[in-house]
């Protein structure tokens, strides 16, 4: 990735449950949607936002339902 590059997030949900994704630092574009911080991922659904790459570092993507969090549901994205 470099400064300025646009990327591609896919939250797959293969569970039942609905589940809040956040990325720090940034927003993005829900494809077909609004652009934002957070985006609610319905059970057994998939849903792709788009982010440019403009705030250099290592951010954290999660749940932000705290119990789905704690038990690990996090990745970071990082880049200079």
């Amino acid at each position: 990735m470099s400064p300025g590059e646009r990327v591609r997030i896919r939250f797959v949900n293969t569970s039942r449950m609905f589940h809040p994704m956040h990325l720090h630092g940034h927003t993005f574009q829900v494809r077909g949607g609004p652009r934002k911080d957070t985006v609610l991922v319905p059970p057994l659904q998939t849903v792709e936002v788009d982010f440019d790459t403009d705030n250099p570092g290592k951010w954290i993507t999660h749940c932000h339902n705290d119990y789905h969090l704690d038990s690990g549901m996090a990745t970071f994205i990082a880049y200079i």
